[in-house]
């Protein structure tokens, strides 16, 4: 079963080039750092963000080649975008990032829940980093049975072993 139909309940599907401005608008919530304390020119912080969203893309691309890109939806609305390396050893998210109105309602546990089944379906543990200044993401995991491979000053590595 592929991980897109793991994840049916979200109407998971590849990314369509139509849907360049609701990746952009999803970056751009998820980096309120580069948009200042109201001080920084809405014109040089769009462009700052647009730039940090091509740079993570290519990152993404060049250390996770393979790496599957799903959107997933609630309902109509594409309210979210997963990035999955699925490499021998481990099931890779590589990033998770949730609409703003969409935090907090139990999607990212559910998402959480079927990659967990989808990885022990293959024998695999799931990992992840997490930044040290997103608490409340380093706690939901912590709370789904990721335990701390290793901690720097910027990220945890976190891992879920399979039953």
């Amino acid at each position: 079963m592929t991980l897109a139909t793991h994840l049916h309940a979200f109407g998971a599907r590849a990314p369509a080039p139509g849907d360049a401005p609701f990746l952009a608008r999803l970056y751009a919530s998820t980096r309120q750092d580069l948009l200042g304390s109201g001080g920084t020119d809405p014109t040089l912080a769009a462009s700052l963000i647009s730039m940090q969203q091509r740079l993570q893309g290519a990152d993404y691309r060049e250390r996770f080649p393979d790496a599957l890109y799903l959107i997933l939806h609630e309902g109509q609305e594409a309210v979210a975008r997963i990035v999955v390396d699925h490499g021998p050893l481990a099931v890779r998210l590589v990033d998770i990032a949730l609409l703003p109105h969409a935090r907090g309602r139990g999607i990212g546990s559910a998402v959480l829940r079927a990659l967990q089944q989808w990885a022990a379906g293959h024998r695999l543990p799931l990992t992840l980093s997490v930044h040290r200044s997103n608490p409340q993401a380093r706690r939901l995991y912590l709370n789904m049975g990721f335990g701390i491979e290793r901690a720097d000053t910027l990220a945890d590595a976190l891992r879920w072993p399979p039953a």
